[in-house]
C-alpha cells in the first residue's frame, strides 16, 4: 500500500520530498523549493546576507567544502535573495566555461581566455536584464581586448541602485583542468572586489573545494587584505541528519507525532551513516528509498533501506574495491611476482642479486602480489553494504544471504566462514588499511569501514 499523509490521502509518488541531484536543486527549481531544509548554518548565513542586502553593504564570502556539502545551495540561495530584492545575479560555473576555454586558446592563453569569458558573461547579464543602453552596448562591443576590464567598469557605474552579485561556483575546476595558478586567479578576484568598492550594494561569492583551501590562503594574502569571509562546510552531524530527515518527510506527509514516517527509527541511523552526513548524499539515498519502496510499503525499515542500498550500490561498490585492489601491492621485499610454482617464489627471494631479480620481475601486471586476496576483497564489499554497522563474521554471514556478494555464491556456512574469518585476519595484519577499515575489541573482532569509504563510492557513482 503506498504512503499515506496524516489524513489517510495517498501520497503519489511524484511528491517524492528528496532530489536525486541534491538539494541545488531544490533551490532553482519552483517544484522543491518548499522543501529545501534550512539549517541553522543556513539560517544564520542568510540572516546575515539579508542584513547587508538592506543596508547595502558589500558581501564578500568565500565556501569552501567537499563535493556534495552544499556549496552550490548556498549560492543559489544567495542568488534569491538579491533576485527577491530586485537584484542582478551574474552566475558562473566554471566546468561549463573549460571546453570553450581550452578550445578558444593555448595552454599560456587559458587565463587571458578565462577573464574575456567572465567579462562577458558578466556584460550579457547586464543586457538580457535591460540594465545597459544602446550607446552603452555599442561602447563594450567597440573595445579592444586589453581595455575590456575597465569599460566594463565603467558601464558598471550605470547601475548603481541595483544589487549586484556576481557568484563562481565550482573554482576548483580551473585549476585541475586547465593551466592556470591559484595566485593568478586570486588577484583577479581581490582586483575584481577592488573595483566594487565604488558602488554600493553588490556580492562577490566563490565555491571551491577544500583540497585548495590551504593553497588558497598561502598563495593569495590579498584576499584576507580584501576582507573576504571564509566558510568552511561541514558535515551534518547524526542528530542535524535526523533533523533534515523529519523535515524533509513532514512537508508531505503533514504529521507531527511521527516525522521520520514513512522511515522507521533505525532507517535514520542507517542513512546518517552511509551518507557520512553529507547533504548530496543524504539527498541521494532518501530519493531512493522513498521511491523504490512507495510502491508497495507502508514503510521503509531497515531490511528494506539495506536492500534497497545494496541493490544501486553493489556495482559501485564492487569496482571500487577492485580498484583498490590493484592499485595497493604488499611493501618492501615482499612486493614482488608471484608464481604458480612455490619453489620459484622461493628461488627469486633468495637471488643475492638485486639485477636478477629486476629480470624474474618481467611479468605481466595480473602476476603482481595484490593488497589483499578475493576473500578479503569481498569482506569490504560484505561491510560496505552492511551499512557501516559494527559487524562480527556472524554478521557478515547473516548480510551474505540477503546482500550476497559473487565470490560467496554457492558455498555452505562453514565454508563461507572460514574465507571471512581469513579474510579479517588478513585485513587486521595490515597496517595500509588503517585510513579504510576499523576493528573493535578482540575475538570475536567487529568490523566497521570508515565513512570516506562511503564517500568515495558515492563519488565513483556520481562520475559515471
Amino acid at each position: 500500500m503506498p504512503y499515506q499523509d496524516v489524513n489517510g490521502n495517498l501520497i503519489a509518488p511524484a511528491q517524492n520530498p528528496y532530489v536525486s541531484s541534491g538539494a541545488a536543486a531544490s533551490v532553482v527549481s519552483p517544484e522543491y523549493s518548499s522543501r529545501l531544509v534550512h539549517t541553522k548554518f543556513i539560517n544564520d548565513l542568510l540572516r546575515e546576507v539579508k542584513q547587508s542586502i538592506k543596508i547595502r553593504r558589500p558581501i564578500k564570502l568565500f565556501f569552501v567544502g567537499e563535493y556534495g556539502y552544499g556549496k552550490t545551495t548556498l549560492l543559489n540561495l544567495i542568488a534569491k535573495e538579491f533576485e527577491d530584492n530586485g537584484g542582478v545575479c551574474v552566475s558562473i560555473k566554471f566546468q561549463e566555461l573549460l571546453t570553450p576555454v581550452a578550445a578558444s586558446s593555448q595552454p599560456d592563453k587559458h587565463f587571458e581566455s578565462l577573464l574575456g569569458a567572465i567579462i562577458l558573461k558578466m556584460y550579457n547579464t547586464l543586457v538580457k536584464k535591460g540594465l545597459l543602453t544602446r550607446s552603452d552596448r555599442k561602447l563594450f562591443e567597440e573595445t579592444e581586448f586589453i581595455d575590456i576590464f575597465d569599460t566594463f567598469f565603467e558601464l558598471l557605474q550605470h547601475t548603481q541602485k541595483i544589487h549586484i552579485l556576481i557568484a563562481f561556483d565550482e573554482v576548483e575546476a580551473l585549476f585541475s583542468n586547465l593551466s592556470i595558478k591559484i595566485q593568478y586567479f586570486m588577484s583577479f578576484l581581490h582586483s575584481l572586489s577592488e573595483k566594487f568598492l565604488a558602488r554600493p550594494g553588490w556580492a562577490l561569492c566563490v565555491s571551491v573545494s577544500e583540497e585548495y583551501y590551504g593553497q588558497i590562503m598561502s598563495e593569495a594574502r590579498q584576499l584576507q587584505e580584501a576582507r573576504f569571509n571564509f566558510k568552511i562546510l561541514k558535515h551534518l552531524s547524526p542528530q542535524e541528519v535526523k533533523g533534515y530527515i523529519e523535515t524533509k518527510n513532514s512537508f508531505v506527509t503533514l504529521r507531527t507525532d511521527n516525522k521520520v514516517y514513512p522511515f522507521e527509527e533505525e532507517v535514520i541511523d542507517f542513512v546518517s551513516v552511509v551518507s557520512g552526513g553529507v547533504p548530496r548524499f543524504i539527498e541521494t539515498i532518501c530519493q531512493l528509498l522513498w521511491a523504490e519502496a512507495e510502491a508497495s510499503h507502508t514503510s521503509v525499515t531497515i531490511e528494506t533501506a539495506r536492500r534497497i542500498f545494496s541493490n544501486s550500490y553493489r556495482v559501485y561498490a564492487e569496482a571500487y574495491f577492485g580498484e583498490l585492489r590493484t592499485s595497493l601491492f604488499l611493501p618492501d621485499e615482499d612486493k614482488v611476482k608471484v608464481f604458480s610454482d612455490e619453489d620459484k617464489v622461493k628461488a627469486f627471494l633468495s637471488l643475492p642479486d638485486e639485477e636478477d631479480k629486476v629480470k624474474v620481475k618481467a611479468f605481466s601486471d595480473e602476476d603482481k602480489v595484490k593488497a589483499f586476496s578475493d576473500e578479503a576483497e569481498a569482506f569490504l564489499n560484505l561491510l560496505f553494504l552492511s551499512g557501516g554497522r559494527k559487524q562480527s563474521i556472524q554478521d557478515l554471514l547473516k548480510l551474505q544471504d540477503s546482500c550476497s556478494i559473487s565470490y560467496f555464491y554457492s558455498l555452505d556456512k562453514s565454508k563461507a566462514a572460514s574465507r571471512l574469518k581469513r579474510a579479517g585476519s588478513e585485513l587486521r595484519s595490515k597496517q595500509e588499511f588503517e585510513d579504510y577499515l576499523e576493528f573493535f575489541g578482540k575475538r570475536p573482532y567487529r568490523y566497521s569501514l570508515k565513512n570516506s569509504i562511503f564517500k568515495d563510492v558515492f563519488r565513483s557513482r556520481e562520475r559515471i
